[in-house]
């Protein structure tokens, strides 16, 4: 990297109002095995220097350098590697604010790829046990499926989809042994790893991972999710011309609508016909927040859902006081013939693109009346805001 890269990557970052994250390079390495931090020196010299304000990591899935790079660093020598980065953090009055993220474990539901490198729960616990207090969040990595074995099929599997909630879970448990309440983040994260599934990981059928993965993530309590990634690659939100892929659009709608406030969101699912309470086998899955912004009044509510039903259209009741309610729906659907596999998304039933190269369309709503069907379609998504829900935290 030179040092107009990292001039360009600054700019672009302050100008799009995005907060950089940098991660250092941890296998450079002095003759007794410690991090040589001299390079790292430069670079952070010259961001001061600059003005510019980055957060930091060191090292990129340490568990896995024995498959990746034929080299192994245990967790403890890596633990003291991190010690010695916040030093340098602590040691300079434009650094203390900086925030230091570590240790991007693989995926611990990933063992079979990983097999060649430490079990990832494995090394997170002991560079938590020599070092509990180093970081100021605990960052690890999640892919549900293999870029090259995946299919249409796997993207809307409610067991594949799950997978998420028990690896949460897990590293859950390891933190909380070591710094209970402390912050953990998705620090890598898309579909399918190895660059993406190709004509999938950057189609519509990919929305279904990602919509689920950040309302799984916000319920239990993860405090930032870091998708992977924004330009090259299959899963990558932008194609290689720059057009946006579908996933952009729907983290677009996502950030405008969404708030950070989580409510807890009940599903019961019932048969139309019968009335009768049944199991939907996480055919369809609801979620809930605070709306975003300042289009809504304050107390609105986001409920964002997903149907992963293939045949039969889900109608959403709302409950109590909520259905007396006007809603303004983002309905989320795929455009053309190719159905799910299209790299074209309809809201509303109009198609989204881009104006100008520098302009977003308006996302205009359908605005329902208290008392109007939700619908959603099989195999789709969408947002829907409760407007004037009154709700205190909101």
């Amino acid at each position: 990297m030179t040092v107009e890269d990292w001039d360009n990557i600054n700019q672009f970052s302050e100008k799009v109002g995005w907060k950089l994250i940098f991660g250092l390079n941890v296998l450079l390495r002095n003759h007794d095995n410690r991090w040589d931090y001299t390079n790292a020196m430069e670079l952070i010299e010259y961001t001061i220097k600059r003005g510019y304000h980055v957060d930091w990591e060191l090292g990129n899935e340490p568990n896995s350098f024995r498959k990746t790079t034929g080299r192994e660093l245990d967790a403890s020598i890596l633990a003291e590697d991190f010690k010695t980065l916040r030093g340098i953090l602590q040691s300079r009055v434009e650094l203390k604010n900086c925030l230091l993220a570590g240790p991007d474990i693989t995926s611990s539901g990933l063992d079979k790829y990983y097999g060649f490198g430490i079990h990832p729960d494995k090394y997170l616990d002991a560079f938590l046990r020599a070092a509990p207090d180093v970081t100021n969040a605990t960052t690890w990595h999640q892919y549900y499926i293999d870029g090259k074995t995946a299919v249409l099929e796997n993207f809307t599997d409610p067991n594949i989809l799950d997978m998420l909630i028990r690896e949460i879970e897990k590293v859950k448990n390891i933190v909380n042994r070591y710094k209970p309440g402390s912050s953990i983040w998705l620090g890598e994260t898309g579909s399918a790893y190895g660059g993406g599934a190709p004509n999938l990981s950057d189609a519509y059928v990919a929305g279904f991972m990602w919509l689920d993965k950040l309302g799984v993530a916000a319920a239990n309590g993860l405090d930032i999710v870091i998708r992977q990634q924004f330009y090259n690659g299959h899963y990558a939100l932008l194609d290689k011309h720059l057009n946006p892929n579908p996933d952009y659009w729907l983290s677009v709608i996502y950030k405008r609508l969404v708030g950070s406030k989580v409510l807890s969101a009940k599903v019961t699912n019932f048969d139309l016909y019968s009335n009768e309470v049944t199991d939907n086998n996480g055919c369809v899955r609801v979620y809930a927040h605070c709306t975003a912004g300042t289009d809504y009044p304050l107390g609105s509510v986001t409920m964002y859902a997903l149907s992963l039903c293939k045949e039969s259209t889900t109608k959403i009741v709302l409950s109590d006081d909520l259905s007396k309610l006007a809603v303004d729906e983002y309905l989320l659907t795929p455009h053309g013939d190719e159905a799910l596999t299209t790299k074209r998304v309809d809201l509303n039933g109009k198609i989204l693109k881009m104006p100008s190269d520098s302009t977003l369309p308006d996302f205009i709503p359908r605005h329902l009346q208290p008392g109007d069907d939700i619908l959603i379609p099989p195999l789709t998504f969408g947002f829907f805001v409760l407007v004037d829900a009154g709700v205190k935290i909101c």
